[in-house]
């Protein structure tokens, strides 16, 4: 029988850490084989098609998370002393009064809380100033008009205490409060004089003042905005500090209603007792009616008097069937 020779191939030669045979050539295992395919597939094969809202999952963890982070540092800042400062130098900015406050801080809704609010000099004979024993802002960014820049919803303030003095320009201080105090002796039938102005208001000031011109609208101001002040004191004296006219006991409050064709703000007003320099005195003051814009509807004025009753300006005709007339 025949035999047949076959030509047997060499063993492999064993592997080193270069990944080279005992005669200089590459050999490539299985293992290796398998890895170079698994990563060829996964190259050139049909990508797993991901979830439907993967993408928007993603997007808003995100969104979450940076608000988290926003709303954290926001919070810690404003319980800080720095914050605190700050609303010391925007009081002073508008004011134009140097402004101490003993505490301030923000509440986990982002609210500001604040107490122990004065400005200097604030007590001395006829010196302009303010005082805030507690006040709260609340701060709102969507209401009945829709979304909006975030604005003041609401402010609560307790212990309050302003002393009005003349300026060399004929002008009450501080300035911005001015149009209340004058709004609130109007609606309790009584009227303080404006100072005599000494100089002129100088060119600069006319051009860089608004508030010389034109002073700020109060009802604009209060549209929006919820206004509760409780145990309140006016006081105005003229330059020597002789007291003009004193409003001891103050309770305000004031309510926009957003109707659904008009703006109507309600107002509700008590003053316990009301002293003038000619000795006229008036206890237990209450005022309460709809400002319409245009009308005024009054639904209660009373006021008990003591002596000579100061002068009242003809009244404004009322909308509404057999209601009261308001004298603004």
């Amino acid at each position: 029988m025949r035999k047949f020779w076959t030509k047997r191939e060499p063993p492999p030669p064993p592997p080193d850490p270069q990944g080279r045979g005992a005669d200089g050539q590459i050999y490539i295992g299985w293992d290796e084989k398998q890895k170079m395919s698994d990563a060829t597939a996964k190259w050139t094969g049909e990508p797993k098609r991901r979830g439907l809202f993967s993408g928007l999952r993603g997007f808003i963890v995100s969104t979450l998370l940076l608000c988290a982070l926003l709303y954290g540092a926001i919070y810690i800042i404003g319980l800080m002393d720095g914050f605190r400062a700050f609303l010391e130098d925007s009081l002073k900015a508008n004011l134009d009064l140097r402004v101490k406050i003993t505490k301030a801080w923000l509440t986990p809704a982002l609210n500001l809380e604040f107490e122990g609010l004065s400005t200097e000099h604030f007590g001395r004979k006829g010196m302009p100033g303010l005082q805030i024993q507690r006040g709260k802002i609340e701060w709102t960014v969507h209401d009945e008009t829709g979304w909006h820049l975030p604005q003041v919803r609401r402010a609560v303030l307790r212990g309050v205490g302003v002393a009005f003095a003349p300026d060399d320009y004929g002008r009450w201080e501080p300035t911005p409060l001015a149009p209340i105090g004058e709004k609130i002796a109007d609606w309790c039938g009584f009227k303080v004089a404006a100072p005599q102005a000494e100089k002129p208001i100088p060119s600069l000031e006319k051009k860089t003042n608004d508030a010389t011109k034109n002073p700020p609208d109060v009802a604009a101001l209060l549209r929006r905005m919820r206004l509760e002040i409780a145990d309140a004191r006016l006081a105005w004296a003229d330059a020597e500090g002789n007291e003009l006219a004193l409003a001891n006991k103050i309770r305000l409050a004031i309510q926009p209603l957003v109707l659904p064709s008009r703006e109507v703000t309600h107002y509700w007003l008590r003053v316990d007792e009301i002293i003038r320099a000619d000795g006229r005195r008036a206890h237990d003051i209450r005022v309460e009616f709809f400002d319409l814009g245009e009308q005024k509807v009054m639904l209660e004025l009373r006021a008990d008097w003591i002596g000579a009753r100061p002068p009242v300006r003809s009244p404004t005709p009322s909308a509404v069937t057999n209601a009261p007339a308001f004298i603004p």
